[in-house]
């Protein structure tokens, strides 16, 4: 019926402007049950309900404007039983309406069904009372989202009373509940318009740009000077594509980029998953595929992070202490402070000030407020690293509780360090102990929470337990960091002698590797399963004890490699090129999520998720975070690290490891 309506009113609009025919009875029928739906009646606000009449009048005449206004509304979609929950319009020709005095304000009601409903309409799927517990978390918060065009001198509070009234006596016996929330309602006088925050932000960036500039030509026209050098783009873009002479673990550059690919493609699915989607409840048939488990199940990949970034830890400890005899603990902290911290700072910056002005659409409002306000209100606990405990609810970037770890570990490094460096029986007591504690931690708070296993598949993902005081909290996370430590001590005592190893140790090492690294990823398969009875013991162990398990794999590669065995799978992860793109990788993990995020924030209609689709969509994002990390890096990153190194006399060598 509405879709008969739709193309009536075409069709009409044609007739009438050529030939300038009425109405017939059965067509003005028709027309009047369109303006009860979409004009709005009734309107306590006095100009709404004039220009609400205007509206009513224009559309009855098909008059352009009206007609637009109209046709941009939402019509009820097909694929609504397949997932197909939001329908925005045609958002851009709303807000550009004009009408000598009315102009178009597109507005995003939400209809929300009770729990009974989602569940029969779950059962068209074939999912039943016993798989339901293990997808509640995805579909609980699911609403329909409905688009209208109405004149925006209409106040929030008559749109829903007219749409609320309307949606009642289309669905009376489905108790669904309507809602609009005023933020929701956008016309095109709501762009915002830059403030002294944004200007003092933008002034900071192109300071950085042209001073990069104008060190360059200095640089090329004086004698070498080391601050001019820091921000020369001609200095800085060496560093960046430099050939330096192989060493043993050059491997790590390969293993690091490939990671942060891996996490940009997780992010991808994440984004892709969670989004607005024209085939919503295919992903939980995705979740029952083998291959989804890579994605579900690739969370695990950040270990490899904190493994090396342990492992070069200790060697640069070592290797300093051994050369030089002391320990300076300040300059320890404060030199790997001033390396992370100030490129954050300028991430941080972008995300406070200047992230709204990279889109518009209808869920451009809760894109920003969910990413601009933790920043505004919680910059401090990112730029101390601390956020996992302060605001684990509320993420600046939220990919940097990751960073947070990273840093907390290294606080805290010394407590492993030292010991080893005085002592090292004692050192491994300690190391290993805080390694058991760390995994009795992990298993404890899986335990006594009951957690599922795997990684909880749902948008609320940021909001649950399990993120907040598990996944994201260091004490939960630290046994990869200290194996990774414990690796680099190991190293370092052999300086580079090459352990002489058969066919037969070799070969089963890969194996032992492969297994373990596979089914740290697959095996949160099993927790997805409807015959899977949930185990609380299973659960806990594979918690708690999964992350050691793939750490150990890459811990293999690594060994494999150094030691001669590494073959194809050492020249590969060796490659010039990822000696290259490792050094722009800290900006790739810093940028990327901006590109995703404010792509998905701007969609102005739902997408289709498949495989191919997120994997086409992550090559772009990976194409264009490589493009921006090099300029990021080039202007801020290494200029601000090369200051760094000047104030504290670092090493190049123990610059390359950190």
């Amino acid at each position: 019926m509405t879709l008969y309506i739709y193309l009536y009113f075409y069709c009409n609009f044609l007739i009438i402007s050529v030939n300038s025919v009425k109405l017939t009875m059965k067509q003005g029928l028709l027309m009047n049950q369109v303006l009860a739906t979409y004009a709005l009646d009734n309107a306590q606000n006095s100009l709404c309900k004039n220009h609400s009449n205007l509206y009513r009048n224009g559309l009855r005449s098909f008059e352009s404007w009206a007609l637009n206004m109209f046709d941009s509304s939402s019509k009820i979609q097909p694929g609504i039983l397949l997932g197909n929950l939001v329908e925005f319009g045609s958002y851009k020709q709303c807000i550009q309406i004009r009408f000598d005095e009315i102009k178009g304000k597109h507005c995003l009601i939400k209809i929300t069904p009770n729990l009974n409903l989602i569940k029969k309409i779950l059962s068209f799927r074939n999912v039943t009372e016993k798989r339901f517990p293990k997808i509640k978390l995805i579909v609980e918060k699911s609403a329909f989202f409905w688009s209208v065009c109405v004149p925006d001198s209409c106040p929030t509070n008559d749109i829903l009373r007219h749409f609320k009234k309307i949606i009642s006596e289309m669905t009376e016996g489905l108790n669904l509940n309507a809602s609009l929330d005023e933020h929701h309602c956008l016309s095109e006088e709501d762009s915002l318009t830059m403030g002294l925050a944004q200007y003092v932000s933008l002034a900071i960036l192109l300071i950085f740009i042209g001073v990069s500039l104008i060190s360059t030509i200095l640089d090329a026209v004086m004698s070498k000077n080391s601050l001019i050098s820091a921000f020369s783009i001609t200095s800085n873009y060496q560093k960046i594509v430099s050939r330096r002479r192989p060493n043993d673990l050059d491997c790590i550059h390969g293993l690091r980029f490939l990671s942060t690919c891996y996490v940009i493609i997780g992010h991808r699915y994440l984004m892709a998953m969670f989004s607005p989607v024209i085939n919503g409840l295919e992903i939980l048939d995705w979740i029952l595929n083998y291959s989804s488990t890579i994605i579900i199940g690739g969370t695990i990949c950040v270990d490899t992070f904190f493994m090396i970034s342990g492992l070069l830890v200790s060697i640069s400890f070592f290797e300093h202490v051994t050369k030089n005899g002391t320990f300076n603990v300040l300059t320890f902290y404060l030199y790997r402070y001033f390396r992370i911290t100030p490129p954050l700072a300028i991430v941080v910056l972008i995300y406070a000030t200047l992230i709204q002005f990279l889109g518009s659409g209808p869920l451009w409002y809760d894109t920003c407020m969910a990413h601009l306000e933790p920043c505004k209100y919680y910059w401090w606990s990112t730029l101390l690293h601390i956020q996992s405990y302060t605001n684990p609810h509320a993420l600046c970037i939220l990919q940097t509780w990751s960073l947070t770890c990273d840093m907390i570990f290294f606080y805290f490094s010394p407590i492993l360090l030292y010991p080893l460096w005085k002592n090292r029986i004692f050192g491994l007591i300690v190391c290993v102990s805080l390694y058991i504690l760390s995994v009795a931690i992990s298993f404890y708070f899986a335990w006594i929470n009951e957690y599922e296993g795997g990684m909880p598949i749902t948008n609320q993902l940021f909001e649950t337990k399990y993120f907040q005081q598990h996944y994201i909290t260091p004490h939960t996370r630290a046994p990869p960091y200290i194996l990774g430590v414990l690796y680099g001590f190991y190293l370092f005592t052999l300086k580079e002698k090459k352990i002489k190893m058969n066919f037969f140790t070799i070969l089963s090492g890969w194996l032992v590797a492969a297994t373990l690294m596979t089914v740290s990823v697959v095996g949160n398969y099993s927790f997805q399963m409807e015959n899977h009875d949930f185990n609380r013991l299973e659960a806990s162990l594979f918690l708690s004890c999964s992350r050691s398990a793939w750490t150990f794999g890459v811990i293999w590669i690594i060994w494999s490699c150094v030691n001669g065995y590494g073959g194809i799978i050492n020249d590969f992860l060796s490659a010039f090129a990822f000696r290259v793109l490792g050094r722009i990788s800290y900006g790739c993990f810093l940028l990327h999520l901006i590109l995703q995020l404010f792509k998905n924030g701007a969609n102005k209609m739902p997408i289709y998720f498949s495989n191919f689709s997120t994997i086409y969509d992550s090559c772009a994002d990976l194409l264009l975070v490589v493009l921006v990390s090099f300029f990021f890096t080039m202007f801020y990153e290494l200029p601000l690290l090369n200051i760094a190194s000047l104030f504290f006399k670092i090493p190049k060598k123990v610059q390359s490891n950190n």
